[in-house]
């Protein structure tokens, strides 16, 4: 959280925390990406058809977006680096236990539950604390952190192929729970920002003089010492409990307007007085913070940027689930469709920091919605054109534009979302984002299994995808055609 009047550090220890957010991508969502890689393994070894190995990657990123609030809630009311350790020792756990599979439902709990689960707890913390650290070059600290998935594929896709080439699927599992075990240095590396307990004494110190203020005529008002003479025990205990009561109200009251007057900057981009305080004898605090990021997250803008992200989600994790897949049924070379990860990871991490460079450049800085929505459009259209090209080459430059404008989308959503709600309230909004990832990721997948099952071919699954893409753009397009409509009215009225 930003305090008042504290402007963000914009470097320093702030790049630190860029590190902590790249590695943390590369050991999250670079890993889940490979797992694809493992999905022809899985098959064989179990028997089973393309639904029911797809349910594999669908649990590890549905439950991954399912408890990012939770990530997002531990990390905003405890320590953003020892919830990042925890989830580290966590999803490394899930990932060795799944080396000694038996059975496709053993790995729906060790690497679906548990490594999803502990990659949750990961990833909404270590992508909230770069906003924190940085205002005015937000997007390059986040295009520069969220490059980690792309690198991350880049490197591991071929590595994960040559260690199942070594020492069987089993023994890669096993590699890959020792490497994400480095999530734990990730977590280290989180140091809270030092304002924020300066913010919180500030907030402590307003909220006490409110209560004294309150208390002191409350008790004045009543001549305790004359009357507790004349007064039985039981009379004067309900006295107090009245008096405590009162008290109580008349600071509720107190509390409720400074927190309207603040949440007024905050949603004019402010970083107005937020309750970041506990209150242990009634809990009023948390209460208070609680009412104030659930109407933060009721804006109109946001519902619409919400649901523009349902469709989204749904498109953006089964290409990748049967990239691999597909170019093997095209008769490529397993190293070769392996290096189409690869490739799709290189143009992701260019994807990632020129969209975030780009986007931090004055001028362009009010189209930076539009700029998303383009992304949106371009990966739907790539989705389309894929199950088209059956050569490695006319793949290959299919992959390449797509990791790119799925770079730009991850770097820009972050700072969308930022721009809609304010920093103040960026760890839990994020948290509702990646949520809603959770049940697109879920369930399209085995969807798109069903489709390959059903005709035998990947087309509908692919364009199911391109169309998902599409209508997410729309939505966005639909939003911003509104309103300039509705400004051009209201300043035509006037």
């Amino acid at each position: 959280m930003e305090a008042s009047g504290f402007k963000a550090p914009e470097g320093g220890w702030g790049w630190m925390i860029v590190a902590g957010c790249f590695l943390a991508n590369i050991c999250t969502r670079a890993v889940t990406r490979c797992v694809s890689i493992f999905f022809v393994e899985f098959q064989h070894q179990f028997g089973t058809d393309y639904s029911s190995t797809a349910w594999i990657h669908s649990t590890i990123d549905g439950i991954t977006m399912l408890c990012a609030p939770l990530g997002g809630f531990l990390g905003n009311h405890f320590s953003c680096r020892s919830i990042v350790m925890v989830g580290g020792l966590l999803s490394s756990t899930g990932m060795v236990l799944s080396s000694f599979a038996t059975s496709l439902a053993y790995l729906y709990i060790t690497m679906g539950l548990i490594t999803g689960l502990g990659f949750a707890l990961c990833y909404t913390p270590t992508v909230a604390m770069v906003g924190n650290y940085f205002h005015e070059r937000k997007a390059l600290a986040y295009g520069i952190g969220l490059s980690g998935s792309g690198i991350g594929t880049f490197i591991l896709a071929p590595a994960v192929q040559l260690l199942i080439e070594l020492y069987s699927w089993r023994g890669a599992l096993l590699v890959l729970g020792g490497f994400v075990a480095n999530l734990c240095v990730c977590g280290a590396l989180l140091r809270p920002i030092n304002s924020k307990s300066k913010a919180d004494d500030r907030t402590w110190e307003s909220k006490m003089t409110a209560q004294k203020d309150y208390m002191t005529p409350t008790i004045e008002s009543k001549n305790t010492d004359m009357m507790s003479s004349d007064l039985t025990k039981d009379e004067l205990a309900q006295l107090e409990l009245n008096s405590s009561k009162t008290i109580k109200n008349e600071t509720v009251e107190s509390l409720n307007l400074k927190n309207k007057n603040s949440n007024k900057n905050v949603l004019a981009g402010g970083t107005g007085l937020t309750c970041r305080v506990s209150l242990k004898p009634c809990g009023l605090c948390l209460c208070l913070e609680s009412r104030e990021e659930f109407s933060s997250l009721l804006q109109p803008d946001f519902l619409i940027l919400l649901v523009s992200v349902l469709f989204m989600a749904f498109g953006c994790s089964t290409p990748l689930v049967y990239l691999v897949p597909y170019a093997l049924s095209e008769g490529m070379e397993h190293q070769n469709a392996a290096f189409l990860m690869s490739i799709f990871g290189i143009s992701n991490i260019v994807g990632n920091i020129t969209f975030g460079w780009i986007t931090d450049r004055p001028f362009l800085k009010k189209y930076l919605l539009l700029n998303y929505t383009c992304a949106l459009l371009m990966e739907g259209l790539c989705c389309m054109f894929m199950p088209f090209l059956c050569s490695f080459p006319t793949l290959a430059m299919c992959v390449v534009l797509y990791g790119y404008f799925d770079g730009a989308y991850v770097a820009l959503i972050p700072v969308v979302v930022s721009d809609v709600v304010g920093p103040s309230y960026l760890t839990p909004a994020l948290g509702v984002v990646y949520f809603l990832h959770a049940v697109p990721y879920l369930v399209s997948p085995p969807i798109g299994g069903l489709l390959v099952d059903s005709t035998g071919t990947y087309t509908s699954t692919f364009h199911l995808c391109g169309a998902s893409f599409m209508i997410s753009a729309a939505i966005l397009t639909a939003a911003m055609v509104t309103k300039r409509w509705q400004r051009a009215k209201s300043t035509s009225v006037v």
